[in-house]
């Protein structure tokens, strides 16, 4: 009996429904006593609109028990995008959207994790409270649309929020002290950061340096991500930022212990700019291209960077050797004496010296057109280091092959040996971060826990 009745429910069969619940009233009960859903759980879970009608006028009292998963049928047919079915359960009380379940969730927490713009808008026409409503984590549902990545849903509450004149939601925080725009900056998320910092979002009343609780405003998470490795979508998103004239923490804390700070501090800013400029012509013209463009950039400068470096090891006219017994002559013209190891085209100086401008030219933008390639890579340090040691071979064959003297030969290797050694040094720090030797920045540490809310 149970389970055909049970069949009915998920199959939508109102004839058999109504037949089996005539001949005992008590069927209804007897499934919700002896299953961890109740019917009208399951009629919301398999969308019945007409069996959760009769359930609804016969047990109303379903409306408001939780499964085992701690979901009411409300939260389910939200979830699922079943608006009529939400209508018909509203009908049984609007307070059904106050009801917390799992983590204590209401019915908009779920539609709006789930992207169901037109349920949201039904439950917030029937309850406006719920928008001030807060999860375990204090979640609100704009902390939940950014979280889940529901842009539409988002711009729909904010509408909502503008409406019903709450703004001062949006610059409530959870309870890691992240704010909407701490949240949708950690996610790249620029349209979100648009709509709340744009230049038409000031009706909004968006506080841009809120602090969490560990101490970052959301100018503090940009510019982590950008140490990590830009992409042209987060110097756009920088770009929000200083044009809405956005401060680090420490700033902010500068600015309030001195006053002289404050006329200085906006100087600061206007100096660091004009340095992103090259660097965001430059992203944007690989981010407005294909992933084929780009690999086929990618393989260009490689070859580039592997002729030049080669022309290099292996000059055109060789290298003098100390079995010859006289100075090179070219065109029967005598010229002046090299030493073995010396590239015999810089008898010519002018020639040995155009074709070492040239071909340093090419070496060195190739070099970076490759760091631009691979700028956000995985082991974006051991890539630094092998980049700079391959810059510094380049640079001492340079130097060894010309007729210079043997003080500037050691002057220039020291200079490169140093600069790699820096950068070996930086790699192993690194490194042993890595392994969990040394402990990770505070400022790290507390980005990723911010990431890992989700």
């Amino acid at each position: 009996m149970e389970t055909t009745l049970s069949n009915a429910i998920a199959s939508g069969d109102l004839t058999a429904f109504q037949s089996l619940v005539s001949e005992d009233p008590l069927a209804l009960d007897r499934i919700s006593f002896n299953s961890a859903e109740n019917p009208l759980h399951m009629s919301a879970l398999s969308g019945q609109t007409e069996i959760a009608r009769e359930i609804v006028s016969r047990k109303p009292k379903f409306a408001w028990e939780l499964n085992q998963d701690g979901f009411s049928p409300l939260h389910i047919a939200s979830a699922n995008g079943r608006l009529e079915l939400v209508r018909l359960l509203l009908r049984v009380g609007y307070d059904l959207c106050l009801l917390k379940g799992k983590d204590g969730n209401i019915p908009l927490h779920c539609a709006v994790m789930k992207g169901r713009a037109d349920v949201v808008k039904e439950l917030i026409l029937a309850c406006p409270d719920s928008i001030k409503q807060v999860t375990a984590y204090g979640e609100t549902a704009l902390h939940i649309g950014v979280k889940s990545n529901q842009i539409r849903v988002f711009k729909a509450l904010m509408e909502e929020v503008k409406k019903l004149d709450m703004m001062e939601i949006v610059n409530w925080k959870d309870k890691d002290g992240n704010t909407l725009l701490h949240l949708a900056t950690f996610r790249k998320q620029d349209e979100i950061i648009e709509l709340l910092i744009g230049q038409e979002a000031t009706v909004f009343g968006v506080d841009l340096n809120a602090i969490n609780t560990n101490g970052f405003t959301p100018k503090d998470v940009i510019d982590f991500i950008l140490q990590i490795g830009a992409q042209y979508s987060d110097i756009r998103i920088l770009e929000m930022f200083q044009q809405a004239k956005a401060m680090k923490a420490q700033e902010i804390t500068r600015r309030y212990s001195n006053a002289n700070d404050v006329n200085r501090e906006p100087k600061l800013l206007a100096v660091a700019t004009p340095s992103w400029n090259l660097w965001k012509e430059l992203m944007k013209e690989i981010g407005e291209s294909s992933n084929e463009t780009q690999n086929a950039l990618m393989v260009v400068a490689v070859l580039i960077a592997t002729v030049t470096y080669q022309a290099i090891l292996s000059p055109p006219s060789g290298f003098y050797s100390a079995e010859s017994r006289r100075s090179p002559t070219i065109n029967n013209i005598q010229r002046r004496t090299i030493l073995p190891g010396e590239a015999l085209m810089a008898t010519d100086p002018q020639v040995f010296a155009l074709f070492t401008v040239f071909n340093a030219i090419g070496f060195f933008a190739s070099l970076a057109m490759i760091s631009l390639l691979t700028s956000g890579f995985p082991l974006r340090a051991g890539l630094r280091l092998a980049i700079l040691s391959m810059t510094a071979t380049y640079v001492i064959a340079v130097v060894y092959m010309a007729p210079t003297e043997m003080k500037t030969v050691n002057i220039v290797v020291w200079l490169m040996g140093l600069l790699v050694v820096g950068e070996f040094a930086r790699f192993l720090i690194w490194l042993l971060k890595k392994c969990g030797v040394l402990p990770l920045k505070k400022f790290t540490t507390a980005c990723f826990a911010v990431r890992n809310q989700t």
